[in-house]
Parts: C-alpha cells; sequence; structure tokens
C-alpha cells in the first residue's frame, strides 16, 4: 500500500502539483488522468522516489516501486539487455547482492549479515539468475524474440523501440510499476498484450494515459489531477463510469455556478436600484415654504434607509461565495484553404520505396489524397509506416518511386515526437512561426484557448514543454492555417482526452485531406477514415 498525503510540488516558484491525497491498493489498476500540464508525470516521479515533495508526506511501506520509461531518448546508448537490466532493477539488485557478499567474506557481524539478507531478498525478489531467460521470454511476449540484445537502442527503429520498452514492463518484478503513457506509438496487437498482462499480474499499476480504450480495458478506477489548485478527483470506478461520474460533477459544477452568476447580477441590479433610489430620494416632491422641515425630514429618513438597504445588499455580495468555475470546452476548427467544394489532387505516391536497413524495404506504396480524402496508413511496429511519411515529407530518400505535394494547396506536418519549428524558443515564437501573420495578441489568445499556461507561453523554451503541451502548440498552428492537407503521425500521443475528443470533431468535419498514422482505435474510428493502405517491411 502507497499513501499520499496532502502533497504538493513547486519547481522555480511555481506549483505543479496541487494536494494530490489517494491510495495505491495491493494489485490495483488505476489510470491517471488530466490536462496537460496538471503534474501527472510529477506525480509518478514523486511516488518512484526521483523527487521530493515539496509539502505533504508519501508513505511507502515494504513495496518495490519502479516506473518504466516509454520515451527511450535518453537510453539511447545503452543495449537492450542492459537498459531492461536497469529499468527493472536487476542490475541494482545484483549490484546490491555483490557489495555485500563481498562484505561478508571479511565481516560476519550481525549488521552486516542483516545487510546480505536484505541483498539476497531482493536478489530472489528480481529473480536476477533467471533474468536472461525472463529477457528471452519479455522479448518473445513483446513480438521482437529475434532481436539482437547487445545493439544499442539508437539503432532500433522507433516502432521496435515501442516493443523494447513493452518488453521491459513484462520483465519486470516490481509490486508498484508506474507506467507514462505506455500505448504511445504502440500498435493495436501490442496494446492488446499488454492490457492482458496487466489484467493477469499480481503488481499494483498507476498508469498515465491518454488511450480511452486503453484505459477501459485496463484499468479498475481512475484518479483525476484537475490541475492548478483544485487538486484531485478520485472515482472508484472503471472509465466508462468514470466518464459518466465526470459528466455529472461537470453539470452540477455548472448549474452552481450559474446559479451564483444569477445571484450576484441580482444582488448588483438591486444595488444599483437602491443608489438610483438614494440620489432621487424627496426630489419629485412640491414643497412649500411652510412645509420645508417636515420635507427636509422625509427626505433625510429616506436617504438614510436606502444607505442602509444599500450597505446589505453590498454586504451580501461581498458574503457570496464563488464557487469552482466550469471547465470550458476545447473547441478546434480546422479550415480547408479551398472552399469551392471541388477535389483538389494534394498527395500523388506512386511506387514509393523506402530502404529500411538490414536488408528490408518498404513497399512498393501507391496511393493518393484528395480533398475530403482520410487516408490511414496502417500496419504493426517497425513496419515503416513513419519511414513513408517522412520519404514524403522529404526528411529521408526514398529509394525508388516518387511522392509530389501539392505545396501550392498547403502542407503541415506533425512528426510523432511533437517535434517544434523552433525547438529552443517559446511556445509564442513557435506559434507566430507556424502563423507569421497572426498579430502578437492573437498569437497569445491563440495559445491560451489551447491551455497553454500563459505564464510559460512566452519564457519556457520548447525543450522543457511537455509532450502534450508541444502538441497543442502545433495544433494551434493548424487551427490558425488555411491549409489543404494535414500530414499527422500519431497525433494524440501525449495530448489530453478533452483535447483528443475536440481533435476528432475538427479532424470529422474538415474539408481538407489527411494522410493519417495513429494506433489510437477510438480515434481512428471517430474520424471517418476513408481508405486503409498496409504497410509491410518485405525482404
Amino acid at each position: 500500500m502507497i499513501n499520499l498525503n496532502h502533497v504538493s510540488y513547486e519547481i522555480g516558484g511555481k506549483e505543479v502539483l496541487h494536494d494530490a491525497s489517494f491510495t495505491i491498493n495491493s494489485g490495483e489498476k488505476i489510470g491517471l488522468v488530466g490536462p496537460n500540464g496538471a503534474g501527472k508525470t510529477t506525480l509518478l516521479k514523486l511516488i518512484n522516489g526521483d523527487l521530493i515533495p515539496t509539502s505533504g508526506e508519501i508513505i511507502r511501506t515494504d513495496e518495490e516501486i519502479g516506473m518504466l520509461p516509454q520515451d527511450l531518448r535518453e537510453w539511447f546508448d545503452h543495449s537492450v539487455h542492459g537498459f531492461i537490466e536497469e529499468v527493472t532493477g536487476v542490475k541494482g539488485a545484483r549490484e546490491q547482492f555483490d557489495e555485500q557478499c563481498a562484505k561478508l567474506e571479511h565481516d560476519s557481524n550481525e549488521h552486516t549479515l542483516l545487510l546480505y539478507a536484505d541483498a539476497l531478498e531482493r536478489y530472489d525478489k528480481f529473480e536476477v539468475a533467471s533474468f536472461d531467460a525472463n529477457l528471452e521470454k519479455a522479448l518473445k511476449r513483446a513480438d521482437i524474440a529475434a532481436i539482437d540484445t547487445d545493439k544499442e537502442i539508437g539503432n532500433f527503429s522507433g516502432g521496435q523501440r515501442t516493443r523494447i520498452a513493452l518488453a521491459a514492463v513484462f520483465a519486470s518484478r516490481y509490486d508498484v510499476v508506474l507506467l507514462d503513457e505506455p500505448t504511445n506509438n504502440l500498435d493495436e496487437k501490442g496494446v492488446v498484450v499488454l492490457e492482458k498482462f496487466i489484467k493477469g499480474s499480481s503488481a499494483s499499476f498507476l498508469m498515465v494515459s491518454h488511450d480511452r480504450r486503453f484505459l477501459r480495458n485496463a484499468t479498475s478506477r481512475i484518479i483525476e489531477l484537475m490541475g492548478g489548485d483544485r487538486g484531485v478527483r478520485q472515482y472508484g470506478l472503471g472509465y466508462d463510469e468514470y466518464i459518466k461520474a465526470r459528466e455529472k460533477a461537470k453539470q452540477a459544477t455548472f448549474e452552481r455556478y450559474e446559479q451564483y452568476e444569477k445571484e450576484k447580477k441580482r444582488l448588483e441590479r438591486a444595488a444599483k436600484a437602491v443608489r438610483v433610489k438614494a440620489n432621487s430620494a424627496g426630489s419629485n416632491r412640491s414643497i412649500s415654504d411652510n412645509d420645508k422641515l417636515t420635507a427636509h425630514f422625509r427626505k433625510e429618513k429616506a436617504a438614510s434607509g436606502l444607505a442602509s438597504a444599500a450597505s446589505s445588499i453590498s454586504t451580501r455580495l461581498g458574503q457570496l461565495d464563488e464557487p469552482e468555475r466550469p471547465e470550458e470546452d476545447v473547441s478546434l476548427r480546422f479550415l480547408f484553404k479551398e472552399q469551392l467544394g471541388k477535389k483538389l489532387n494534394l498527395l500523388s505516391v506512386s511506387n514509393l520505396e523506402v530502404d529500411y536497413g538490414n536488408g528490408q524495404k518498404i513497399g512498393p506504396v501507391s496511393f493518393g489524397v484528395r480533398s475530403g480524402d482520410k487516408v490511414l496508413l496502417h500496419g504493426d511496429n517497425g513496419s515503416g509506416k513513419t519511414s513513408i511519411i517522412r520519404a514524403i515529407m522529404r526528411d529521408i530518400e526514398s529509394t525508388s518511386g516518387s511522392a509530389r505535394l501539392n505545396k501550392d494547396a498547403g502542407v503541415i506536418y506533425i512528426d510523432q515526437n511533437q517535434t517544434l519549428p523552433l525547438p529552443q524558443s517559446s511556445a509564442l515564437d513557435n506559434i507566430r512561426q507556424l502563423a507569421p501573420t497572426l498579430e502578437l495578441h492573437d498569437a497569445i489568445n491563440l495559445l491560451i484557448r489551447f491551455n497553454i499556461d500563459k505564464n510559460v507561453l512566452q519564457t519556457t523554451p520548447g525543450t522543457e514543454l511537455s509532450g502534450g503541451e508541444r502538441a497543442k502548440v502545433l495544433l494551434a498552428g493548424i487551427a490558425a492555417n488555411n491549409v489543404a492537407l494535414l500530414v499527422l503521425d500519431e497525433p494524440t500521443n501525449n495530448i489530453d482526452i478533452p483535447t483528443i475528443e475536440a481533435l476528432e470533431m475538427a479532424l470529422k468535419k474538415y474539408e481538407g485531406g489527411i494522410l493519417l498514422v495513429s494506433h489510437d482505435r477510438d480515434f481512428v474510428k471517430n474520424i471517418g477514415i476513408t481508405e486503409t493502405i498496409s504497410i509491410t517491411p518485405v525482404k
């Protein structure tokens, strides 16, 4: 069991996580959701011990806790074997055991014996002696049994790296497993295998994810980080029940705030009316010289009474407690450059082949995209979908065939890493690069509409933005341009569920052409794919 009691975390004077309290019970499968920037990844790092809370406490018992990475870029210089050995805790357990064995040879006092016993317990728990056999099983389960485990991770394709991360999950022997967006870039087959593994595991899982079907299939309850100073909401329910409960809570919040606004306006109108009456008290009376004293008295009394009433109303206004503001629904609209209803030829791919290394090639692939088309490139991890996209966008060379883009119609490309055009610059600099015609105030308002924190949009470099924040900057770039073709490689990676739902609606209505790579099953279903192109590498 792990208990979080009023945990908050600040960095650079900014509160990243506010007042998080909940319990992780043995064997629980918990989904952690919330808006981008709410502190989900930070919370995982706090639980894992990588960060220390600014306030509050995290009470851990004897559980072995491990956070398994989804993004392997910082591990590119590690071999597959070395990476999995380290992130699963096997390397640490082996080194601890070897150290205590060496000490025991020279000193066998009670303290040394106790340390040796602890090290032996961890050695057995992590199954260090049988790690190679366990690794072989994990790789097979992740469908990469033939992979060279001595090869550095940076030499593998994106799809293969995704499978390597999956194998690390399967090889783990932690009591509590922390996963950050484990389904990013993972194909449907891999997601299903992961879901089954999690459900069948005796370990507890706390998983950050925006994959709705994965959350539905793999979790037993949902914890939502609300963002800002709103803390945490817990739902002792599965994902579908969470959505229903959340909508109910959202409606209740809206009604409370609506009632507050009505009462505030009523009191403000009443206060204004009283002030008007106070100013005109006694002014409309016809007063004779003989009645001036009486009239003056009446006027003074009326004014006093009205002043008292105004004060009472002001007091009531001041006592009104402003309830939580309702969340604003994310709204996206992507404009199509050509509004005349005619079909534009946007992309023509003819017999395109790409060298995939190791004697493999992708293709030949042939297809076209016209306005109104929504074309999905489909295939397993490692099949080469991203390579085809990159060849089309001229990021890599094709070995044969051609890909012709109608650049006059306008093209925007979002890669699966949400790469910004100016990685070292702020969100504001990037949106003005993506949409140079935007005025400064329009650019700022656009980013705020995409829930980019106004305190960071001008100062935080792109390299320090979360994946979700980078994705939102790029989506804002699309919204600010009239383009005819969108090329999107895993566009739902890292972005929060409300934004995914808004993106779905925008793409469903979009009149231009779309070329898409996505493993988000609900997303693909909801946007209305018109054609699916299967990609398979061949020898």
